[in-house]
């Protein structure tokens, strides 16, 4: 770990990769978006347990979240052009507000009793599209608001206090749905926007975006970025790893329910118990990139994402086989762990590698892949689990991952190798 460093304005002592806490605008950025985050956990359990409520239907529960997610796949690379052209601090206090109204709606229409699924199901899609606007703003922001040189660590921070309201948030809902009722949970979630919003208005980005020319056209600004991804081979591959583990070993999250009632048989106190492992490991993992996030020159960033797949990919065939419950958590824990390090570590690499006016474009490619095209995997590895049962699923997808990993190894030591020797031929020539 890097040693302490000592601000004498604020008289802080902080370690280097927390070093963008002692800027004040990334600071309360981070604990407002911690508390938000809370919210949203908060109330994603209650909305869970309503649309059960109303519904008794895994069918419809799974298509909330897939309408939430949709909008992704469509107008994330519009939202990425988008983010590039607008103020992103004004973006930011305009979506994290439609997230507020739509919350408070949910809220008041479960007061009244006149809640139905589908108003659910329309208010995720909303909140899906301006997340499509939002996301790339968002993740963007973080570069807006302390030099390059901290730009590593704060985007590891950011991720840092997501997990970690993955870890607190769900525990808290479950604790409202019990004290407050369902539609407290909408209320709580409509509240922590605040924590966002107030600050936002007050900020004063370091460093301002040089925007995209307006008489641009839209399609010209996305074509941009595409290409600019496109001329990148380091940027392709950190995309391609990304989906590689995003959607053949992430699935396991969503496979979890049938491992704890029908191989583990440990019922849904279990299941909170497995879900809890790898929300530890995720946590885990965005801690151990905060500390190693100054020593992610671009070289080891690449390797340390292959060695993450790989990890990822053999983790998935080992919990596919195991029958002891003890073993399984040590395992969720790594499978938590390698999946966010290597968003983390992808996310990190394409911001640092794209220059801020076009940030938000190349970012936005990143976005649709992980939360737009990836999560299609879970839907592949629901229908394969119900033909050949959940272990089959993971040990397949943790297969798959592995032997992309492995074809990439190959195909980098074969391109290394053939460099080598024409260099030698170059030099044995002159």
């Amino acid at each position: 770990m890097a040693l302490p460093v000592l601000s004498k304005k604020q008289g802080l002592v902080l370690p280097q990769a927390l070093h963008p806490l002692k800027n004040r605008n990334f600071s309360v950025f981070w604990l407002g978006a911690f508390l938000s985050n809370i919210g949203f956990w908060i109330q994603a359990v209650g909305q869970g347990w309503q649309v059960l409520q109303l519904t008794n239907s895994a069918l419809l529960l799974g298509l909330v979240t897939f309408t939430a997610t949709l909008p992704n796949i469509v107008l994330s690379l519009f939202g990425g052009v988008i983010s590039d052209r607008m103020n992103r601090r004004y973006l930011l206090i305009g979506t994290q507000a439609i997230y507020m109204v739509t919350a408070t709606i949910l809220g008041i229409f479960t007061t009244l009793h006149i809640i139905t699924v589908w108003q659910i199901i329309l208010i995720s899609l909303i909140n899906g599209i301006f997340s499509a606007v939002g996301f790339p703003a968002w993740q963007t922001f973080i570069g807006d608001l302390i030099p390059q040189s901290e730009l590593k660590q704060g985007i590891a921070l950011n991720s840092m206090q997501f997990n970690l309201s993955r870890v607190i948030g769900p525990a808290i809902g479950g604790l409202s749905v019990g004290v407050l009722g369902i539609a407290g949970s909408y209320y709580l979630n409509a509240i922590s926007y605040v924590a966002v919003i107030v600050p936002l208005f007050f900020m004063h980005p370091i460093i301002h975006q040089s925007a995209q020319k307006a008489s641009e056209s839209v399609w010209r600004g996305l074509r941009e970025g595409l290409l600019y991804a496109k001329a990148r081979p380091a940027i392709q591959l950190a995309l391609l790893l990304q989906f590689t583990i995003a959607f053949f070993v992430f699935p396991y999250a969503t496979l979890l329910p049938i491992f704890a009632g029908n191989i583990f048989h440990i019922g849904a106190t279990g299941l909170g118990v497995l879900n809890a492992a790898a929300g530890i490991g995720a946590l885990c993992g965005s801690i151990m990139i905060v500390m190693l996030s100054r020593r992610m020159e671009n070289g080891r960033s690449r390797t340390m994402l292959i060695t993450l797949c790989m990890i990822g990919g053999i983790a998935s065939i080992v919990f596919s086989l195991l029958s002891s419950v003890n073993v399984a958590l040590l395992l969720l824990i790594v499978l938590g762990a390698s999946t966010v390090m290597v968003n983390i570590i992808t996310n990190t690499f394409i911001q640092s590698e794209t220059p801020i006016e076009i940030r938000g474009r190349v970012v936005s490619i990143w976005i649709m892949i992980t939360f737009g095209v990836a999560p299609f995997g879970t839907l592949v590895a629901g229908w394969v689990a119900q033909i050949f049962g959940a272990p089959f699923t993971l040990a397949v997808g943790g297969t798959v991952c592995a032997l992309i990993v492995l074809l990439i190894i190959i195909w980098r030591l074969t391109a290394n190798l053939s460099f080598t020797v024409a260099y030698r031929q170059k030099l044995y020539k002159k």
